[in-house]
């Protein structure tokens, strides 16, 4: 078994607070130590099932730099560097195109918009203020499992806090979801101890592998991907490259013949749209 587990940080166990997600914050490096913590628990209930998998480690959240590479699992590869469009085009999915049985969503975060929800945004808070697929207003993990889909490849585990369990369950009822937190705010939740989300996190994985009838497969078909900007200036500079079209005063919209080909097309928009290459891309 080929298993592709995409880690963001938000929504790993003890996370609640923008100085924990960068480099120059002061809880980063403790935030570092939570994050390799939950993505290893993972790594072990998958192997509880399946000790010869195939594990390959995305790093997706800001500088794609967060995982420390030697606490890891000797038997996982990692993909580590920042999501720029030469090196990143699949964004939080880059490496899927080489294929993976299943995929996981660790430590992930509620959409732009979510009312109290921690640390919500989608992709890059600083511009993105709703993306919507196919008219419909999603979050980073419905668009990664869209992506996901056109490669054929199943969603079986998602963690996060408690309000990104309360946005999965409107599209998908069955899915795996470990809640590592209880959502108080945007910048607090009730934690519970590594120790416990370790063994929560541990035994999700290895029912996900077992249980294939939970898993998420959802070929969107075309897809068009929109995005309303918090800036105009924004706007303007996504929609001047090919295949970018304005659809409104503050939205534009990327299409293909599936979600992956749209999806490309939306991060190279996102990137252009930020005019400055921000430091977490550098």
């Amino acid at each position: 078994m080929r298993v592709f587990i995409a880690v963001d940080m938000e929504g790993i166990t003890g996370v609640v607070h923008p100085d924990q997600l960068l480099p120059d914050g002061r809880g980063y490096q403790q935030a570092q130590q939570l994050l390799v913590g939950d993505v290893n628990a993972v790594v072990d209930g998958i192997l509880d099932v399946h000790p010869d998998a195939e594990i390959i480690i995305g790093d997706g959240h800001a500088t794609m730099r967060n995982i420390d590479l030697q606490q890891l699992r000797p038997s996982v590869e990692l993909i580590v560097g920042p999501g720029t469009i030469v090196n990143k085009p699949l964004c939080q999915l880059e490496g899927i195109q080489y294929g993976a049985d299943v995929a996981f969503c660790v430590g992930y975060h509620s959409k732009a918009g979510t009312v109290g929800g921690l640390l919500s945004h989608t992709f890059v808070g600083s511009l993105i203020a709703d993306l919507r697929l196919n008219g419909k207003s999603i979050g980073e993990v419905e668009a990664n499992a869209a992506v996901l889909s056109a490669k054929n490849i199943p969603l079986a585990l998602v963690s996060g806090s408690s309000d990104l369990v309360t946005e999965i369950r409107a599209w998908s009822p069955s899915l795996t979801v470990v809640s590592t937190k209880t959502t108080l705010g945007p910048t607090a939740a009730i934690c519970k101890t590594p120790a416990v989300t370790a063994s929560m996190l541990r035994s999700a994985a290895s029912a996900a592998v077992r249980n294939t009838q939970s898993w998420h497969l959802r070929d969107v078909g075309a897809a068009t991907f929109e995005v309303t900007t918090k800036q105009n200036d924004q706007l303007e500079r996504a929609i001047s490259l090919p295949r970018v079209e304005r659809v409104s005063d503050d939205a534009f919209a990327v299409y293909g013949d599936d979600a992956e080909i749209a999806f490309r097309g939306l991060w190279s928009a996102c990137i252009a749209a930020l005019g400055e290459v921000p430091q977490w891309l550098r």
